[in-house]
């Protein structure tokens, strides 16, 4: 026999997904926390395991309640167990509701950042979770240190449930080593705080992040959902992760080289959808919204043009047989200029050389006197609206103001591309 659980984390409840309609229902993470919620009554799940940040932030505490509180009622008729640690976001909280009386069901260990460990048994099987929760905002020591205060019993299997960062460990969001996590007396631990999900260590333990089960923009790509984990007396663990997030975002590269005019440009990028989201339809189940930004790539004479053509198709609407549909949030041209040699014209004396020079030097990561007076331009106009009034409280966050690199290099190859086009263009028709 065995316990099945379901966990997630991150449900960031009073947050809505963007790039999609804003009166859509599905935009909204309490539509998937009625998903979480229906899973573990539907799988007969003995318990619900809540890693931290499930509410988003303290000025949406209204707005996220009511759900929240409906959710929990719902399991307690269900005889599921809840239990959650809290995270960055919602560290006080968490801590008010599980002080009801009314919700028996709702544990939040760790309260006050102590470490907390609570049995759970059904029947001949029996668990041990210890957890851990954010006294505050900003932690910028690691939990870990104080872990050896609890007292495992060996002879039974043991959860760890903590939100924190693992992959920076300067990070005010609870660092923690991968290697500490798996030297610490547990079977499995179950990780909060940041949404994709991972996988950093599949066995002795099995440490992971579940991710949020609902996709909130582009930069959270892929497959959201909640992980079914299944565990016995002996420690074996299994999981399975089930999509749930109604809304899932993805880019697609498309090759417009020999896209010459509008028509044709229109037809290849909508095909290249099309293709692209029918190619994934096993992996759609519950999405409502497959969100795309699309990279337009290859080679043209007239990539100003390009902008204009492909300017409506943020408005391009599709819909797949199983009612899924698909649009796009955003187009962005990397296409290169028609240029035969750009190491040769980067020799010549003139604003396209000029250009080919910057464009080669980003692409090999050397500095010109040029790229360097580009570069100094970009980083004070980033401190000056990182420093603005609008990001006062995110200044006591480390690295906020840190320039970032990968983003000015794609921009301005992408502005040296098209201004190389232009001029290009401009002899031509002169």
């Amino acid at each position: 026999m065995t316990l099945k659980l379901i966990t997630t984390s991150d449900l960031h409840l009073g947050r809505k997904s963007s790039g999609i309609p804003e009166n859509a229902e599905q935009s909204s993470s309490k539509h998937t926390w009625s998903n979480v919620v229906k899973l573990c009554i539907d799988e007969n799940v003995d318990a619900l395991i809540l890693a931290g940040d499930i509410v988003d932030r303290d000025n949406r505490y209204f707005e996220a309640i009511g759900p929240l509180q409906s959710g929990f009622e719902e399991l307690k008729k269900a005889g599921i167990v809840v239990y959650m640690v809290a995270g960055n976001h919602d560290f006080d909280v968490l801590a008010q509701i599980a002080g009801n009386e009314k919700y028996d069901n709702v544990n939040l260990l760790g309260a006050g950042g102590i470490w907390e460990l609570k049995k759970f048994s059904k029947g001949n099987n029996q668990i041990q979770l210890a957890g851990w929760s954010f006294p505050k905002s900003y932690i910028k020591e690691d939990p870990l240190f104080s872990f050896n205060n609890i007292n495992i019993d060996p002879n039974y299997p043991a959860i760890g449930i903590l939100h924190c960062d693992v992959y920076d460990q300067n990070s005010p969001y609870a660092p923690v080593n991968l290697n500490n996590l798996a030297n610490k007396n547990v079977n499995a631990w179950i990780l909060g705080h940041i949404h994709k999900p991972d996988i950093l260590k599949d066995n002795n333990p099995f440490i992971f992040y579940p991710g949020s089960p609902h996709a909130f923009s582009a930069k959270e790509p892929g497959v959201h959902g909640a992980v079914l984990m299944e565990i016995d007396n002996n420690g074996r663990i299994n999981t399975k992760t089930i999509q749930l997030s109604p809304v899932r975002y993805e880019s697609i590269v498309v090759d417009v080289t020999n896209a010459d005019d509008e028509i044709t440009l229109r037809d290849k990028t909508t095909m290249a959808l099309y293709d692209n989201a029918n190619a994934m339809v096993d992996k759609l189940e519950n999405v409502e919204f497959l969100v795309y930004d699309v990279h337009l790539e290859g080679v043209h004479s007239k990539i100003k043009e390009l902008d204009k053509w492909t300017a409506s198709l943020t408005d391009y609407d599709g819909k797949l047989d199983i009612g899924t549909k698909f649009l796009v949030r955003k187009v962005e041209n990397f296409v290169k200029p028609a240029i035969e040699n750009l190491e040769e014209l980067a020799k010549q004396p003139s604003p396209e050389g000029l250009l080919a020079e910057t464009i080669l030097a980003l692409q090999n990561g050397n500095d010109t006197e040029f790229l360097n007076e580009i570069k100094k331009e970009w980083e004070d106009n980033f401190k000056k609206v990182s420093g603005s009034g609008t990001y006062q409280p995110l200044q006591n966050v480390k690295n906020f103001n840190k320039i970032p690199d990968k983003d000015a290099k794609e921009y301005i190859i992408k502005e040296c591309n098209r201004l190389l086009a232009e001029l290009r263009m401009q002899q031509q028709e002169s």
